[in-house]
């Protein structure tokens, strides 16, 4: 077995079929034959030119689940040949500061799979470190399995919030982020969860998550939309887009005292009203990745069908890639994830 295909992200808004090699494992390492892997937003931003950490030619996708090809000779792990696993695929240095006390998600070396030199998972194999896999029950299907780690990013984000469940809750954004912190939200007892974006399709799936209400941007200006609903503000706005509009509303409809969270990463760099936030006493919170507690969380839940997008998931093999990513660009509707299978 010396031979894979691979779908290779080849150029911007291009990805192709290819013939590589079947990667190595070194110490510490498992070779995984790939089940699927997950489109997420930030293998977009890498396919649309936007990711400056993912160049071409690199095997993308992180979000993914596979069994066990082989196993470190010699070591003594608590996996078998054959064994269906997840990865948690944010791996950091181990030695910094950040690392040592227990954040790993603000390690100053992480790496990703899929991103800089780490080939991803959009290939009939990938290399996992040992102590990065999950066991991953059989009866828990692909489509359901690579959702643990796009949830895990939310699970993180609410235990940064300042308030768990705030009376008013505003999401911008209803993608596959946007979505999934709905669903929390809702599972954690927030009252009033309204929800904005610009595609119709996806408001009503989020309506289903458990948003009470929905703010088409296409029908007006969803600031004040929102401040017709609660005069003063949301307690707490999340931004799960990231752009300069997104970034500038979200400040403009959380009430004073209240909280911002950061989530989305649309644009590097954007403008927001400072003077405002600082007479208005905003709290503004990034929340980025997540640590091996959240992982844990987030597969029990997916594990525990506590939360389910598998009505707006679509599956399809790795050779329509091209197709697949054309899709998410340029008209997704109401599907949330694809999910791409050797």
């Amino acid at each position: 077995m010396t031979a894979m295909k691979a779908l290779v992200y080849s150029d911007v808004r291009k990805v192709t079929m290819q013939e590589r090699t079947v990667p190595v494992p070194s110490v510490g390492q498992v070779l995984l034959k790939v089940e699927a892997t997950g489109i997420c937003g930030s293998d977009m931003a890498g396919f649309l030119g936007h990711s400056p950490r993912r160049k071409p030619p690199l095997i993308l996708g992180h979000e993914v689940v596979g069994t066990i090809e082989t196993l470190p000779e010699g070591a003594n792990l608590p996996f078998a040949v054959g064994q269906r696993v997840t990865v948690n695929p944010f791996f950091p240095c181990g030695v910094c500061t950040a690392c040592k006390a227990g954040s790993i998600n603000l390690c100053v070396d992480w790496k990703l799979l899929g991103m800089d030199q780490t080939e991803g998972a959009f290939a009939d194999y990938v290399l996992a470190p040992a102590n990065h896999l999950y066991p991953v029950s059989d009866r828990l299907p692909p489509h359901k399995a690579i959702m643990v780690e796009p949830l895990t990013n939310g699970v993180h984000l609410f235990t940064l919030m300042r308030v768990p469940n705030p009376a008013q809750l505003v999401i911008f954004g209803a993608g596959t982020q946007g979505c999934l912190l709905t669903a929390l939200a809702a599972r954690y007892g927030c009252q009033e969860i309204a929800v904005v974006d610009i595609n119709a399709e996806r408001l009503a799936v989020a309506q289903t998550l458990g948003a009470t209400t929905l703010i088409n941007a296409r029908e007006g200006d969803p600031v004040t939309q929102i401040r017709e609903r609660w005069n003063e503000g949301a307690d707490t706005v999340i931004d799960a887009h990231g752009s300069q509009s997104v970034r500038e509303a979200s400040v403009k409809a959380v009430k004073k005292g209240g909280e911002v969270l950061l989530l989305g990463l649309h644009e590097v760099q954007t403008t927001l009203d400072f003077t405002a936030i600082v007479r208005n006493e905003i709290r503004l919170q990034g929340s980025f990745a997540y640590n091996t507690k959240n992982f844990a969380e987030a597969l029990r839940i997916i594990e525990a069908d506590e939360i389910d997008l598998s009505e707006w998931t679509q599956t399809l093999p790795l050779e329509e890639g091209q197709a697949a990513f054309d899709r998410l660009t340029t008209d997704p509707g109401a599907t949330m994830k694809i999910v791409l299978t050797p």
